[in-house]
């Protein structure tokens, strides 16, 4: 919900925006950096974002083929830091039913309930934290 300014004071207003057509592969982009007024510069949002392995759009797209498309989480794209100006970015992969996570020339397998580390910090302390940054969904259809 935002607030809109009118004629007789601030109402509240909720945008909705609706997909032509879903896609096979969804990319989410989770917004983890800010420009913060009093700091004069951007801080990375390491604040906890639950994204679930299934995913299911209810009532977001005029798609008539398949308007409630279930996706199943396939990749994730972690920014590890404490900035948005510095750190370092490692991607979970899944394929043929298996977790991998790939750093540099490193490869670990790595189970799916793993993945609940990279959510996000449940406290505001900025300190340096492995964040899910890039989403990647793909249909089941």
């Amino acid at each position: 919900c935002a607030w809109v300014r009118g004629g007789s004071g601030s109402v509240g207003s909720h945008k909705r925006m609706k997909v032509k057509k879903l896609p096979m592969i969804l990319a989410l982009h989770l917004k983890r950096i800010k420009y913060m007024d009093q700091l004069h510069r951007y801080t990375k949002l390491s604040y906890q974002v639950v994204f679930p392995l299934e995913l299911r759009l209810f009532n977001t797209s005029g798609d008539t083929t398949n308007p409630d498309r279930m996706y199943d989480l396939v990749a994730v794209v972690v920014h590890c830091g404490s900035g948005p100006n510095r750190g370092h970015y490692i991607a979970i992969v899944k394929s043929h039913d298996f977790w991998f996570l790939f750093d540099d020339d490193i490869v670990e397998k790595i189970d799916a309930q793993a993945i609940e580390e990279f959510y996000g910090l449940t406290s505001d302390i900025s300190k340096n934290s492995e964040s899910g940054y890039i989403l990647f969904y793909q249909s089941r259809d």
